[in-house]
C-alpha cells in the first residue's frame, strides 16, 4: 500500500510559515520574556537548519509556556489545573527545578504532603545548596507530622544560610515544635536583633503563644508595644495571651488590652469579636452587642459572632433579637460551615430565645438538635471564650501553607489575562506542533505523533495539526488513531486530494472497506497508480461489490500480468464469489511469481479449511506465518485447524500468542474458551467465553457454548439465562 509522507520541502514550509509569537507585554520577563526569545530562536535555527538547536529552544518554550499557563490558572484559583501545567512543565525540558517547587507549593496547598515530600527530597538531592527547596521541604514535613525531620533540614538551611532571617525564623518555630523553647528563644532573639522592628517582636509573640510559652508570648508583645504602642494588634495579640494564660482571672486585663486595640482599629473583626466575647463573659451585654455586630460582618468569624451575640441579647432579655441573630447563625453555618460545638451552643441559646418569646413547640426542635450536637453544652459564656480561644490556638499550631499569590498575575486585567492565555496557547501549540514535524522529518513517526497529539490537546483548530497529526499516525501504522485527526483535516480543507487519499487509505487499513472505495471512487491518481488502483479493488471486494471490483482486477491485470500481490487480490476475489479452483488457479500463480507474497498462503489457507483440507490448509498457514508472524487471521485460522485435527494443546498455545497481541479478539476467545470446556477446565473456559460474549453480543453460538460451560460449574440459573439468549438469536437469525 501506498505510504504518502510530508516532503522536507513541505516540512520546511510548516514548520516556517506558522508565524510567530506576537509581541506579549514583560509582566513577568523571566518567563514571558523568555517564552518569546525561546520561538524566535528556535525558528531562527529553522532557518540556518540546526534543527537540533531548534529542538533545544523549543522545549525551552514548551517550559516557559507551561509555567506560564499554571501561574494563569493560580491567579484564577484553579489549582489541579495549575498542578496538571506545572506537571507538564517538568516533563518538558531538561530544568525541572521551578515546576517541581510549583507542584510540591500546589500540593501542600491541597493538604497533599506525601508528593510534595518526594519532589522537595529530589529537588534538595540535586541543589542542596537551595535554600527555597529545603525550607519547603521542612514545610512539608511538618504538614506530615514528621518534626524531627523537618528541623534536621532546617538546621541544614540554617547551617547553609546563617544570616538568612526566613530561615532562622522557621528553624525557631520547629523547635518549639519539638519542645525546645530554650534554642527556639535564642534564634528568635537572633531575628529580633537582626529586624528590630516591633512586627518581628508580633511574629515571636505568637509563635511562643501558639505552642502555650504564654510567657514567653507577653514578654514578646510587651517588647513590642514599648517600641511602638499603637503597632497594629499588639493589644489585640496581648489581650489574648493574658486571657489564655490566666482563664478568668485574665479578663479584666485582656478587656484593656482589646478596648485599646478597638480604638485603634475600630473596624478590626477580631478585635472586636475577642472584645464583645469577653464583655459577655462579664456580663457587659450593652458593651457586647455593638462590637459584636462589627465582628458579624467578617464571615470567617460570622457564625461565632452571631451566636455571642444572640448571648448578649438573651443576658439583655431581648429574645426576639436573640432568635433572629441566632437564626442567622444557622444559616450562615449551612453555606460557611460550623462545628459541632459551635451548632450545638447556637441551637440551645435559639431554644431558649424561642422558649422565652413564647414558641416552645419549636424551641424543642433546636434543644433536641442541641443534644444531637453535644451532651453537654450548658456553660457559662466565660468557658465558651476560652473554650473558643483555645480552639483559635490549636488552629494557629497547624503550618502556614506556602504562599501562591502572583502579583504580576493579579495586577492584570480578566481581559489581558485572557489575552496572555491566547498567546501563550498559541506558542504551546506551535512548539509542540514543529517539535512533531521534526520527528516526522526524521522518519520517527510515532515519535512525532506524540509531540503533535500534545499540540491538538493544546489547541485542535491550530492550523496544520490535524493535518500533521493524521500523517504522523498514519506513517506510524496507528491507522485507527489516524481516522479522527484525518477527518477533522478534511473538513477544514476539503478539496485536499492528498488528504482524502491518506483518509481512504487509512480506513482501509482498519477494515472500513466501504469508506475506503467511496473515498477512492473520484480518485483521478487511481488510473496512472496501480497500487492504489489495487487497494480501490480489494476496498470494492471486501465491502461486498466483488462484481464492481473484477472489471478493476482485469485492467489491473491487463497492464502489470506480472503483479504477486494483483494475483492474490484476484484469488481472494474469485474465492468471495465461490470460484474457488479459479482462486486456488491465482494464489499459486502469486507465489510462483514471489514464494513470500503477503496473503497468498493465507487465502489458500482459508480456502482448503473451507473444503476440509485440513492438512493442506495447515501447511500453508504454518508457510504464510513463518514469512508474516504478526498476521493475527492466519493465526487463528491455524488454531482452527490444529483443533479440528485433535492438537488441541498448539491450537492453545497459537490462541494465546494472538491474544497477547490481540486481546479483543472474539473469535479467539470462543475458540480457546471452546477448547477449554472439552478438556475440562470449565472456570477458565467460562472467563474466555463471557469476554467473548461481551466483544461479539450478537454470536449465537459464543452463548450456547457459555451455557454449557456454567452448567459444568453448577450455576444453573446463569446457564439457563444463556441458553434462552441463544435461542433468542437462532430466531432471529432465522427471521433475517
Amino acid at each position: 500500500m501506498p505510504s504518502p509522507r510530508l516532503s522536507r520541502a513541505l516540512l520546511c514550509v510548516l514548520l516556517l510559515t506558522l508565524g510567530s509569537l506576537p509581541r506579549v507585554e514583560a509582566v513577568e520577563p523571566s518567563s514571558v520574556g523568555t517564552l518569546v526569545q525561546a520561538m524566535a530562536d528556535a525558528e531562527q535555527s529553522l532557518q540556518q537548519g540546526e534543527l537540533q538547536l531548534a529542538d533545544s529552544h523549543y522545549r525551552t518554550a514548551l517550559l516557559e509556556g507551561w509555567l506560564l499557563r499554571g501561574a494563569l490558572a493560580v491567579g484564577a484559583g484553579d489549582l489541579e489545573a495549575a498542578l496538571r501545567a506545572f506537571e507538564r512543565a517538568g516533563g518538558a525540558a531538561i530544568e525541572t527545578r521551578r515546576a517541581l517547587l510549583w507542584q510540591s507549593r500546589i500540593h501542600l496547598q491541597l493538604n497533599q504532603p506525601v508528593p510534595a515530600i518526594a519532589m522537595l527530597t529530589q529537588l534538595t538531592s540535586k541543589y542542596q545548596e537551595d535554600i527555597s527547596a529545603r525550607r519547603l521541604l521542612a514545610e512539608a514535613l511538618i504538614a506530615d507530622s514528621r518534626y524531627k525531620e523537618a528541623v534536621q533540614e532546617l538546621e541544614e538551611a540554617h547551617a547553609r544560610a546563617p544570616e538568612d532571617a526566613e530561615i532562622t525564623y522557621t528553624l525557631a518555630n520547629g523547635y518549639l515544635r519539638v519542645g525546645k523553647p530554650e534554642e527556639a528563644q535564642e534564634l528568635y532573639d537572633q531575628v529580633a536583633r537582626e529586624r528590630p522592628i516591633p512586627q518581628t517582636h508580633l511574629l515571636i509573640g505568637r509563635s511562643f503563644g501558639s505552642f502555650r510559652h504564654f510567657d514567653r508570648a507577653q514578654a514578646a508583645f510587651e517588647a513590642a508595644l514599648a517600641m511602638d504602642p499603637e503597632v497594629r494588634r499588639g493589644h489585640y495579640y496581648l489581650g489574648t495571651v493574658k486571657l489564655l494564660a490566666s482563664g478568668r482571672d485574665g479578663l479584666e486585663p485582656a478587656i484593656q488590652h482589646f478596648g485599646q486595640a478597638r480604638l485603634l482599629t475600630p473596624e478590626d473583626p477580631m478585635v472586636n469579636l475577642y472584645l464583645g466575647t469577653a464583655m459577655l463573659a462579664t456580663r457587659r451585654f450593652e458593651e457586647a452587642v455593638p462590637a459584636l455586630e462589627v465582628a458579624s460582618s467578617a464571615d470567617h468569624i460570622r457564625v461565632d459572632a452571631l451566636r455571642f451575640l444572640g448571648g448578649s441579647y438573651l443576658g439583655l432579655d431581648r429574645p426576639r433579637d436573640a432568635a433572629r441573630v441566632l437564626k442567622e447563625a444557622l444559616a450562615a453555618s449551612e453555606t460557611l460551615g460550623g462545628k459541632d460545638r459551635q451548632l450545638a451552643a447556637v441551637h440551645y441559646q435559639l431554644g431558649l430565645a424561642l422558649r422565652r418569646s413564647g414558641a416552645g413547640d419549636e424551641a424543642t426542635g433546636h434543644f433536641e438538635a442541641a443534644e444531637i450536637y453535644s451532651q453537654n453544652q450548658v456553660a457559662d459564656e466565660r468557658d465558651s471564650l476560652t473554650r473558643f480561644l483555645s480552639d483559635n490556638l490549636e488552629d494557629e499550631q497547624q503550618p502556614a501553607k506556602p504562599s501562591l499569590t502572583l502579583p504580576w498575575i493579579e495586577q492584570q486585567t480578566s481581559e489581558q489575562r485572557a489575552e496572555l492565555e491566547r498567546r501563550v496557547t498559541g506558542a504551546l501549540a506551535r512548539a509542540y506542533l514543529n517539535l512533531g514535524i521534526l520527528h516526522l522529518q526524521a522518519e520517527r513517526p510515532a515519535r512525532a505523533a506524540l509531540l503533535i497529539a500534545q499540540a491538538s490537546e493544546v489547541d485542535g483548530s491550530f492550523p496544520g495539526v490535524q493535518s500533521a497529526l493524521g500523517t504522523a499516525y498514519f506513517n506510524a501504522g496507528q491507522f485507527e488513531q489516524a481516522n479522527a485527526p484525518l477527518a477533522l483535516a478534511r473538513k477544514q480543507d476539503p478539496a485536499n486530494v492528498g488528504l482524502r487519499r491518506m483518509a481512504a487509505l487509512a480506513h482501509f487499513n482498519t477494515d472500513s472497506f466501504r469508506r475506503a472505495a467511496d473515498l477512492l471512487e473520484d480518485d483521478g491518481e487511481r488510473a496512472t497508480n496501480p497500487a492504489l488502483e489495487l487497494t480501490y479493488g480489494l476496498a470494492l471486494m471486501r465491502s461486498g461489490r466483488a462484481d464492481e471490483a473484477q472489471p478493476v482486477f482485469d485492467r489491473l491485470l491487463a497492464r502489470n500480468a506480472e503483479w504477486p500481490e494483483l494475483h492474490v487480490a484476484l484469488g481472494q476475489a474469485h474465492a468471495q464469489r465461490g470460484d474457488f479452483d479459479a482462486a486456488i488457479g491465482s494464489l499459486e500463480r502469486a507465489l510462483e511469481l514471489a514464494p513470500n507474497v503477503a496473503q497468498a498462503r493465507a487465502t489458500l489457507g482459508e480456502l482448503y479449511l473451507r473444503q476440509g483440507r485440513l492438512d493442506d490448509a495447515e501447511q500453508q498457514l504454518r508457510g504464510e506465518l513463518e514469512t508474516h508472524p504478526t498476521d493475527h487471521t492466519s493465526r487463528y485460522h491455524l488454531a482452527t485447524v490444529l483443533d479440528l485435527n485433535r492438537q488441541s494443546d498448539e491450537a492453545r498455545q497459537q490462541l494465546e500468542t494472538l491474544l497477547d497481541a490481540r486481546p479483543n479478539s472474539a473469535d479467539a476467545r470462543y475458540l480457546l474458551g471452546k477448547i477449554l470446556l472439552a478438556e475440562g477446565e470449565a472456570e477458565a473456559a467460562a472467563g474466555h467465553l463471557e469476554a467473548a460474549a461481551a466483544l461479539n453480543p450478537e454470536d449465537p453460538t459464543i452463548f450456547n457454548q457459555l451455557g454449557q460451560a456454567y452448567q459444568r460449574l453448577g450455576r444453573r440459573e446463569l446457564a439457563q439465562q444463556q441458553f434462552e439468549i441463544f435461542r433468542q438469536l437462532k430466531q432471529q437469525e432465522r427471521g433475517s
